[in-house]
């Protein structure tokens, strides 16, 4: 009986293993197992095992393990130094334990149990799995094509590159419909994450860091089998998986429902100290210069008391005639600041967060749209000093271009459709290029209602975004990817029971970061 010491090990460091182990005339065989274990641990198993590590975990980390669904496969995914510090928001020390009981639980051991010699000129069929033409839990990811394994090799950013895209998912399906034309769930994430450990590079910036290849890989699957209409095998799984069932309401007809918001209990105010509240925010508003420590502090008094009334279906012009203030694009961000308080304020993060990926954001919409066209004629009449607001309001009018939506929905020239429920930025100009080149009046309009007036696109567009969040309005489906980008990658405002962005959004966020 032979004893081996337990060693830990990184993937590349087993197949090379593996490969010199299989070279040898005389070697054992070799049973690789990671530890699944990790893989099937549920959120509260998983916060279990953090308290027994010592890691002392308040309330509101505890939530946000749950809200974002942080299990044992998201672990063995890797989270990024930016989840992990989301997770444990201002404890260096419990982001740094974190990071190494993360290390302890991927942990892989090797086991060599002596065997007979087999003959070296069969192939070696010791899985069940391989045995039935199911994949094999060994699944090693093939070589590229040249050019491409070069470039991967080199570690270039090969996924932000549809050609390189398609030829990895190409190759990738090749190898997995040698064992079967049907891969279940685990089978694809079992590919894609063993392309994620061996070309980490190749992740996708948000969410589980493979939910793009996921995708792709189901869609490569479903394209190719469908044309294998006489194959006995798609007959079968046909009849068996097949199902005529009628769609659930669109996404459309629901979009501008209110959701139920979780109003905090109104302490210490009635009717009657609301109202004098009120009282004094109007007189503040009527005022050339108001007290802005006033306002702050009666707009806050009667936050609570608003919020409710919002839910409860308080009309748009009823609300903004109670609360005046929020006809502004300042006063429209500090209500979206005391719904989700955050260190730095909704402004600020706005715009560091979108002059950062302006230079790309143009880029990726070159020559795609007349807009942008547009865009490039006004550029070459601008002076050198005007350009950085320049490209960013190109930017801003741009962006639903990167998601496939249509801009002139949500931004538009001089005309309005006063039966639109939706927030939409209404620029008094007629021309697009003025649009680029100056700071024009805006008009938000929402609900057939003068919202507010700012001027330039940038005021008109943060404070439409506000709005969704001020009056519990759902995004519509004519912006919905665009809109998802800015709040939950731009501004970082995570909504308890939300939804992980789509794979449109995902792929966007890739190319832009």
């Amino acid at each position: 009986m032979l004893i081996f010491e337990k060693r830990e090990f990184t993937h590349a460091q087993w197949l090379q293993q593996q490969q010199q182990h299989f070279a040898s005339p005389n070697r054992h065989c070799c049973t690789w197992r990671e530890n699944r274990r990790t893989m099937e641990l549920s959120t509260e198993e998983l916060l279990q095992k953090l308290t027994e590590s010592g890691i002392i975990l308040t309330e509101e980390e505890t939530q946000r393990f749950r809200d974002n669904d942080v299990d044992g496969e998201t672990v063995q995914c890797g989270l990024t130094e930016h989840m992990v510090a989301f997770l444990f928001s201002g404890s260096f020390k419990k982001q740094l334990k974190f990071n190494t009981f993360v290390q302890e639980l991927k942990d892989v051991t090797l086991t060599l149990v002596p065997v007979p010699d087999v003959n070296t000129e069969q192939p070696l069929t010791t899985d069940r799995n391989e045995a039935s033409g199911r994949l094999p839990l060994g699944f090693v990811i093939p070589p590229f094509p040249r050019d491409l394994q070069t470039r991967l090799d080199k570690r270039e950013a090969c996924q932000k590159s549809s050609k390189d895209r398609h030829t990895i998912i190409r190759v990738l399906h090749e190898a997995v419909i040698e064992h079967t034309m049907y891969p279940n769930n685990a089978e694809y994430v079992q590919v894609v994450r063993a392309l994620i450990v061996k070309y980490p590079f190749l992740k996708d910036l948000e969410g589980n860091c493979y939910h793009t290849w996921h995708q792709s890989l189901k869609r490569k699957f479903k394209a190719e089998r469908a044309p294998l209409i006489h194959e006995d095998e798609v007959k079968r799984s046909k009849e068996k998986f097949g199902h005529k069932r009628a769609r659930e309401s669109t996404e459309a007809a629901r979009a501008c429902c209110r959701s139920v918001s979780r109003v905090p209990a109104v302490i210490g105010e009635d009717a009657s100290s609301i109202e004098r509240h009120v009282q004094v925010l109007h007189m503040q508003y009527e005022k050339m210069t108001p007290d802005t420590s006033v306002v702050n502090d009666r707009m806050q008094r009667t936050f609570a008391w608003r919020r409710k009334e919002i839910a409860d279906g308080m009309a748009v012009e009823d609300v903004l005639k109670k609360y005046p203030f929020l006809r502004t694009p300042t006063g429209l961000c500090d209500e979206v600041d005391r719904i989700h308080p955050s260190t730095v304020n909704l402004y600020r993060r706005w715009k560091e967060g979108f002059t950062g990926i302006v230079p790309k954001v143009v880029k990726l919409v070159q020559g795609k749209s007349p807009l942008a066209k547009m865009y490039t004629e006004a550029r070459e009449e601008m002076l050198t000093e005007d350009l950085p607001d320049v490209d960013l309001r190109a930017a801003l009018i741009l962006l639903p271009h990167i998601f496939k939506e249509k801009v002139d929905r949500f931004i538009t020239l001089g005309q309005y459709d006063a039966q639109s429920p939706y927030p939409t930025v209404q620029l008094v100009d007629t021309d697009w290029k003025m649009a680029f080149t100056r700071k024009v009046p805006v008009t938000v309009k929402v609900d057939g209602v003068d919202l507010c007036r700012g001027t330039g696109v940038e005021d008109g567009v943060i404070a439409a975004f506000c709005t969704y969040f001020v009056f519990d309005m759902a995004y519509p489906p004519y912006m919905k990817n665009t809109l998802s980008f800015l709040q939950r990658t731009l501004l970082n405002i995570t909504v308890v029971g939300e939804k992980p962005l789509p794979v449109t959004v995902t792929r966007v966020i890739n190319l832009l970061y």
